[in-house]
């Protein structure tokens, strides 16, 4: 192998995956999300199971071998190396600040009270539901599962990982459920109430014959369903003459 094509460093991709909630309880419920831009996932039988509860969409994540020049040498897969996923996922919303402002505001900015204020000090450990890091490998691997963390007491599942045919990573959210105990009385901020909606880093330990290297991380994101599959955000006439002008050369594209 030239040095052109020698692998010095390994990364994650993509930088950020997607993983959406379902409530369909199949082993087999789920997709994979799109992988490159305008791809639309055709999951046999759709996006709903037999009786018409949404299916999870799992986020794939694949490791690439760069050279020194920070080129793609290749993808690696199980069949090029031995790889280990480790991911750390968690759900914090129920301890972190309400949601009235952004917070990069400045001078500008309103005071952000936390959520959940009247549960203080170390009792606000209950809010966080961590269920510790997991890790997985090999190809078409059984289910690991974010099943031990809880909210104030209460067992709180947030997905599991797998992995395919090739030892590519999956990670699957949890089912979409939502709960408390006070009535809600806005789209945030309802004390009480937490879902298993999650994110968290995402790691790996590559194996290349005698060599070994720590992966560039990843993130992965847990969201709801995409209800509009096959629609996409609007780009406006400027968006669209400023990309055709820059890739033209006739104006710089932004750095």
């Amino acid at each position: 192998m030239s040095a052109s094509q020698t692998v010095v460093r390994c990364v994650i991709y993509p930088g950020i995956g997607i993983a959406r909630v379902g409530n369909a309880p199949g082993e087999h419920d789920y997709f994979i999300g799109p992988e490159a831009p305008g791809e639309q996932p055709q999951p046999p039988g759709g996006f709903k199971d037999v009786q018409g509860r949404i299916k999870r969409q799992a986020a794939r994540f694949r490791i690439y071998g760069l050279d020194a020049a920070g080129n793609v040498v290749k993808e690696l897969t199980a069949d090029d190396a031995d790889i280990q996923w480790r991911v750390h996922v968690a759900n914090r919303k129920a301890a972190w600040y309400q949601f009235n402002n952004a917070m990069d505001l400045g001078e500008f900015a309103q005071s952000s009270l936390p959520r959940n204020a009247s549960t203080v000090g170390t009792d606000r450990r209950q809010l966080v539901i961590d269920p510790g890091p997991r890790g997985i490998s090999g190809r078409d691997a059984a289910p690991v599962r974010f099943d031990t963390g809880t909210f104030k007491g209460e067992p709180m599942p947030l997905g599991e990982l797998r992995t395919d045919e090739k030892g590519r990573l999956l990670f699957l959210g949890g089912f979409g459920k939502a709960w408390g105990a006070s009535p809600v009385t806005t789209f945030a901020n309802n004390d009480g109430w937490s879902d298993d909606i999650s994110d968290g880093p995402v790691r790996a330990t590559v194996r290349i014959g005698d060599q070994t290297f720590e992966a560039e991380p990843a993130m992965v994101a847990v969201a709801p369903p995409n209800y509009g599959q096959g629609l996409y955000a609007v780009v406006t006439m400027y968006d669209l003459l400023r990309d055709e002008f820059g890739r033209a050369g006739s104006i710089p594209l932004p750095t």
